[in-house]
């Protein structure tokens, strides 16, 4: 088991503007570097994962994509779109899902990762979208939250009969669905229903504030979502503070106290902090970039072990690292995400 860094915990745990040496701080060439790496396989591998897995898969897809949008954002030469399949081809129709917003359906953790990518990805809305927006409002629970994997049941409402709508750490928890909605809410509920939805953005503000995080999943996504739901100033700090204060010897951070490091888990951390307003200047943010370049492959890629139970065939998709491969495209896409919130968007860094 590892021990807590006092580089988290006695010595910065604030998240208070703070500055590395200038000698000490990545360089923007080194970061625009790994990001570009760190997105080359995802994209050379995409069209080879829609034909095999036939959808847009989170790990994959939605992920990949969302942090090359954002990338795109900070000026790093992305390269060509990672292949998606179009929503009229997905079988879950614009029709389905209103007929789900009545009647039940499909759970919403695939949905928040596909929301996530578009809301980055600077997509309008449109009548799928908007019909995916009434069907997650049906789908909020009286207290507030979205259920996520970890919640199984055979209540088929909430379309988590399936052993796939538990697989940790993507889909586990009832933070992440609950953080990512509030996002995908704010970004696409239309203006005629305003008073509606600030009534589920603050009901579910409420329960990320009385809700207790245990893994860092859900420190992260319950700091990502206190931000998103526009919770105050003070509330968004201990949660940060909390998330800071799981940061390991090595600057990374793990998935679980048994566990070591990796991209997955320091991605998400270092995405988290910065969306909470975090500098990328700050010694923890530092401290977990320089973990993620010292760990990416030379291929661009990072490794990051699965612990969720196989339910889908096994099948190659050019990605690395074989049974882990899945997980390593997600942990790939947040180590994207961190890296490339270390880069100042050009009007930022004058140019």
């Amino acid at each position: 088991m590892t021990t807590r860094s006092t580089i988290g915990v006695a010595v910065l745990l604030t998240i208070a503007p703070g500055m590395a040496r200038a000698d000490d701080v990545v360089s923007r060439q080194a970061l625009q570097s790994a990001a570009r790496k760190g997105l080359d396989l995802l994209i050379k591998t995409s069209p080879a994962f829609i034909k095999k897995g036939g959808c847009n898969s989170c790990h994959n897809q939605m992920l990949p994509a969302a942090a090359q949008a954002f990338a795109r954002d900070r000026g790093i030469d992305t390269g060509e779109p990672i292949e998606q399949l179009p929503g009229e081809l997905s079988e879950i129709t614009t029709e389905r899902y209103d007929e789900y917003s009545v009647a039940g359906g499909a759970g919403v953790n695939a949905l928040s990762f596909e929301l996530f990518a578009n809301d980055l990805m600077k997509r309008p809305a449109d009548a799928r979208v908007w019909a995916q927006i009434q069907y997650i409002k049906s789908q909020q629970v009286p207290e507030g939250y979205w259920r996520g994997g970890g919640s199984l049941t055979n209540n088929a409402q909430q379309g988590l009969s399936r052993p796939g709508a538990a697989r940790p750490p993507l889909m586990f928890d009832d933070v992440t669905p609950t953080a990512f909605m509030v996002r995908a809410l704010n970004a696409y509920a239309p203006s005629s229903d305003a008073a509606d939805t600030q009534a589920r953005v603050a009901k579910a503000r409420q329960w990320l504030i009385s809700t207790k995080a245990s893994r860092l999943q859900e420190h992260a996504f319950r700091a990502l979502g206190l931000k998103w739901a526009g919770a105050d100033r003070r509330a968004v700090d201990d949660a940060a503070r909390e998330l800071q204060a799981l940061q390991q010897p090595d600057g990374g951070f793990s998935q679980l106290p048994t566990l070591g490091s990796d991209a997955y888990a320091t991605g998400l951390a270092l995405f988290a902090l910065h969306e909470a307003g975090m500098p990328s200047t700050h010694p923890v943010y530092q401290a977990g970039l320089k973990f993620l370049l010292r760990t990416q492959a030379a291929d661009g890629t990072w490794h990051v072990r699965t612990r969720s139970l196989e339910f889908q065939p096994y099948f190659e998709s050019g990605y690395p690292y074989e049974r882990d491969q899945w997980i390593s495209a997600a942990g790939t896409a947040y180590a994207t995400l961190a890296i490339a919130a270390a880069v100042a968007p050009p009007q930022a860094a004058g140019q």
